[in-house]
């Protein structure tokens, strides 16, 4: 109580003192002219043709398509990429559809519903985002696809229902799918290809060329037979700097990066284990194990039937030979500890055919009147009605309703738990009724395989995992790392020295990219690195069941790399040249294919039935400067010395065989068209968005 009172003393004072700090604080930013305090937050997702597009512009349409479901976090990411590209489509295409006047007639949209079932906008929106297939009542059981016929069925009951609107997004997206696919199709009609081009294709592609060539790969010289300093680096730097391989088109970072893993302990497990164990007197005596299995375990599949050797070894037997009530456990199984009741002896399928007919409160009809609806079917049928009729007509199942409500052969487990238990516990030719979380469900099981004996069990399981003091340790040691290393050359010497721990490097972080290694969720992390400077240690980010520090080690901007950047490539290409050099040495000066193949002792070699199309030359690799010119000389004619990406090589042509004068120019015309056409679709939107000067600002907020 002493330390309380004296902190209640001086309240006062401690309060004056940070008002006065914050005052000091806030005061220093509005003097330098950094202060953020009045401006407006940045709320743009992003910009595209000049018009800025806010969050919560975004948001609402991520709301719209998400159609109230819960999704995964990859499924929320493919989301936005969608909603982001159909943003796109709006503001970059069709500007353009109105240019060359195209638009979508209401008998074009149907036509597109009604005949292609393969339409991506309609697979999305009837596709169940937990399971990433088309939900059962509009499937096609032929084919797995959507079922045109059921599609448009569920359309007019929505239009002609009291919140048609909810259809008019998902029919504009599919009108945004036809207004494309005219507006790259009149693209496409308007390439030509030339008889020459057709020509040259046909010589790239058929004419083939036999050469003798001598030469010596780069991999033959040692590194430590050339020598080069820094001003060697730095002159190659300086004359290539403008190369692409020195330049990049977009921002990364780079980060070197430590991870403490947090796994159970043994005194985890055994505190688990003895958890478990405690709760096994209180098991045995439960009158109620579906109420003390709620309670306490962590699987809500707590009661489960099992054959023999389907059970831990060390219990199998011994659970088979025991009397109902006993008690086995705790035992481990999954990565858990369970308890496990033996309930009783039962004899039952492996698996089990039925048929059903499904029917579904609505509006206007509540649990009762379906219900008595139920009891009616079934009369009807045990009277002689036709059981697969009716499902075909009144059945909400529309998947099985096609085919009488006939659902197949199916194992225990894979319907929801009540109907499982009413077809696997009923006999053949039963009609029970049962009400799972689709509605009322009329069942004739019409088959099973040989019982099978088997034990009923409720099991007490609880996950091994690990505690909160596992947990602490581990941050503690993470933190204590972060803040005795605070500087990137402290984070790896300290890390180097640790046999503990292990350095991770990723070297290109883009500032939209979602995924880093196996890391969990590491957005935060990557926003980190674009807010840090080079050097800087971040604090310690839980992921999942890991902590995690990491150093900025490097800044790429968009264009031109500094040379500390590339030092290592740049060394490579020098190496290259100076091993260049002492192959062209040895080769001697103005030597042809025989003198040059006798200079370094290789003998001539040679190659036959190249093509210019050809990714690499057989005996020398993939070249392409060679490989051109090759295809530049006359039969007889050698080249000059080359320095090629793997070696340094004289070529001569021994045999020109020219493409066949018979080839139909026709067929080749056809096939380079459909080449180009092919790219239209993705390169003519990429020219658009270069055009449309697209900024992507989604990375602030996801």
């Amino acid at each position: 109580m002493g330390v309380i009172g004296q902190i209640r003393n001086r309240s006062g004072l401690m309060i004056g003192v940070v008002a006065f700090a914050m005052v000091a604080f806030i005061g220093s930013d509005l003097l330098s002219g950094n202060s953020n305090i009045f401006s407006q937050p940045d709320t743009d997702v992003g910009e595209i043709n000049g018009v800025k597009i806010s969050i919560q512009e975004f948001e609402r349409r991520l709301s719209e398509a998400s159609n109230g479901q819960d999704v995964s976090g990859q499924q929320m990411d493919q989301m936005r990429n969608r909603v982001w590209n159909q943003l796109l489509q709006e503001k970059l295409v069709e500007t353009e559809y109105a240019k060359i006047g195209i638009s979508v007639t209401d008998e074009e949209l149907w036509e597109e519903i009604k005949n292609n079932p393969n339409n991506a906008v309609l697979n999305q929106y009837f596709t169940n985002p937990q399971t990433n297939q088309v939900y059962d009542q509009l499937r096609d059981p032929a084919t797995g696809g959507l079922n045109s016929q059921k599609v448009l069925f569920y359309i007019k009951q929505i239009l002609g229902g009291e919140t048609p609107e909810n259809w008019y997004p998902v029919e504009d997206a599919i009108r945004q799918t036809i207004l494309s696919n005219k507006y790259n199709n009149a693209i496409k009609r308007g390439l030509y290809v030339s008889n020459f081009d057709a020509e040259q294709s046909s010589v790239e592609e058929n004419k083939r060329v036999s050469i003798s060539y001598a030469g010596m790969s780069y991999d033959e010289i040692t590194n430590d037979e050339v020598s080069y300093d820094d001003a060697d680096l730095q002159s190659y730097y300086n004359a290539h700097k403008s190369d692409k391989e020195f330049s990049q088109n977009e921002t990364t970072r780079g980060i070197k990066l430590i991870s403490w893993n947090v796994t159970p302990t043994e005194a985890d497990l055994e505190r688990i284990k003895q958890m478990v164990g405690k709760m096994k007197p209180e098991f045995e005596a439960a009158d109620n194990d579906t109420l003390f299995a709620l309670q306490n375990s962590d699987s809500r599949n707590s009661f489960q039937r099992f054959k023999r050797y389907e059970l831990p070894d060390d219990i199998d037997s011994l659970i088979f030979a025991a009397e109902n009530g006993t008690v086995f456990g705790p035992y481990g199984a999954n990565g858990t500890f369970k308890l496990t009741k033996k309930l009783g002896t039962v004899l039952v399928p492996d698996s089990v055919r039925a048929r059903h007919i499904l029917l579904q409160p609505s509006e206007t009809e509540d649990t009762t009147v379906i219900r008595v609806r139920m009891d009616s079917l079934k009369e009807a049928i045990q009277n002689g009605a036709d059981f697969a009729q009716l499902a075909t007509d009144l059945s909400a199942d529309l998947g099985s309703a096609r085919n009488g409500g006939d659902l197949e052969w199916f194992t225990q487990g894979q319907m929801v738990p009540e109907f499982d238990r009413a077809c696997f516990n009923g006999n053949v030719g039963d009609l029970p009724i049962v009400k799972t979380q689709y509605g009322y469900h009329l069942i004739e099981i019409t088959n099973k395989t040989e019982e099978k004996e088997k034990i009923e069990t409720v099991s007490i399981e609880r996950i091994i995992e690990p505690s909160e003091e596992t947990f602490e340790k581990q941050y503690n040691l993470a933190s204590e790392f972060a803040i005795q290393n605070s500087t990137l050359d402290a984070f790896v010497k300290a890390a180097e020295e640790n046999p503990a721990v292990e350095i991770q490097e990723f070297d290109y972080i883009r500032v939209q990219d979602k995924v880093l290694g196996n890391l969990e969720s590491p957005r935060q992390l990557i926003r980190w690195s674009y807010d840090a400077n080079i050097g800087e240690v971040s604090d310690v980010y839980e992921m999942g069941t890991q902590f995690i520090i990491a150093a900025l080690s490097s800044v790429k901007e968009e264009g031109t790399l500094p040379f500390e950047e590339v030092k290592d490539k740049v060394t490579e290409k020098v190496i290259k040249e100076k091993k260049a050099e002492l192959i062209r040495s040895k080769m001697g000066a103005d030597a042809g294919v025989e003198e040059i193949a006798q200079a370094i002792g290789t003998g001539v070699k040679t190659s036959t039935d190249i093509n210019f199309s050809s990714f690499s030359i057989p005996g020398i690799g993939p070249e392409a400067k060679i490989l051109g010119m090759i295809f530049g000389l006359e039969e007889g004619q050698e080249s000059e010395v080359v320095d090629g990406e793997n070696g340094v090589y004289i070529v001569r042509v021994d045999k020109i065989m020219p493409a066949d004068e018979n080839t139909t120019l026709e067929i080749t015309r056809d096939q380079v068209g459909r080449n180009l056409a092919s790219r239209v679709d993705y390169e003519v939107f990429e020219a658009l968005k270069e055009k449309g000067g697209v900024v992507d600002s989604r990375h602030k907020f996801y």
